[in-house]
């Protein structure tokens, strides 16, 4: 009998899992600037890798499609599904909104952004430090599981129990 390991990786497991460490730092007190621009940037990351996850299950010429930009995905991925994208809604709206801050970040030129004035420096430095992104994605379409963009590695072994010659 012989034994081989294997793994199935998915490349969102890595996007994903950076993500959550980070959303974790967050939590626990970290909510800087500095720390915010890697969270938008991995989630960017993590939603075009679960697009690419379920465009080579779904899509079998997807190889050729992979690095099309993303709203082109989305809508290769709805039409395969038979659906049209309601990009006004979330998740699509929400993903825009990521990809858009991305491009800044990505592409931006310097830029001021004034808020409004306020009368102390603690109410000041509670809006500068703004929301958290903590909102999900997950398509429905392909019958999938809501927590399949969650899909980590998996592995074992493969066990072939031919006798050796």
């Amino acid at each position: 009998m012989t034994y081989q390991p294997y793994s199935d990786f998915t490349a969102q497991t890595r996007t994903v899992s950076a993500l959550m460490s980070m959303y974790g730092q967050l939590e626990r007190g970290a909510s800087t600037h500095i720390e915010l621009t890697p969270i938008v940037v991995f989630l960017a990351f993590s939603i075009e890798s679960y697009l690419n996850s379920i465009g080579a299950r779904k899509v079998n010429i997807w190889e050729e499609l992979e690095r099309l930009p993303w709203r082109k995905k989305i809508a290769i991925l709805h039409k395969t599904a038979g659906r049209v994208p309601e990009w006004g809604k979330d998740p699509l709206q929400f993903a825009n909104e990521v990809f858009a801050l991305r491009d800044r970040l990505a592409h931006g030129k310097p830029e001021r952004i004034v808020g409004p004035i306020f009368r102390t420096e603690a109410e000041a430095a509670r809006y500068l430090g703004g929301p958290e992104l903590n909102r999900g994605l997950q398509p429905e379409w392909f019958g999938l599981h809501e927590s399949d963009h969650l899909l980590s590695s998996t592995g074992g072994w493969l066990i072939d129990d031919e006798k050796d010659p």
